[in-house]
């Protein structure tokens, strides 16, 4: 006695299909501090910029992780974001510095700053 299968009737716009999907994992939403980080050294790269300058800090920071073993990134010396100065995204303005450093630093300190010129005199 053989069985055979028959259609399901289904209704229109439905599909025979597997009954689990596996569902598409999505991308995490970007934190907003980054997209405002990123549009922050967007506005402040001039078009003059070289990008490639800059890009070879980026590797280098890299390079210096791996082999260090200590994480490094890449610092503004004059910083994108303050109150008083306001530094370019540029590559005379840009230096590796192991990251502890960077973020003891944070936006705080910059070459030629009113309090060290105080100090001078």
């Amino acid at each position: 006695m053989a069985v055979t299968q028959r259609p399901l009737p289904l209704p229109e716009g439905f599909h025979v299909g597997p009954l689990f999907v596996p569902r598409k994992k999505r991308s995490p939403k970007p934190r907003m501090q980054s997209t405002h980080r990123d549009r922050v050294v967007r506005q402040r790269t001039p078009e003059w910029a070289s990008r490639l300058k800059i890009a070879c800090f980026y590797i280098q920071a890299v390079a210096a992780t791996r082999q260090t073993g200590v994480r490094h990134s890449v610092d503004h010396v004059v910083p994108l974001n303050h109150p008083l100065v306001s530094g370019l995204h540029v590559e005379h303005n840009l230096r590796v510095l192991p990251l502890a450093e960077n973020i003891q630093k944070s936006n705080s300190h910059w070459p030629d700053m009113w309090g060290e010129q105080i100090e001078l005199f």
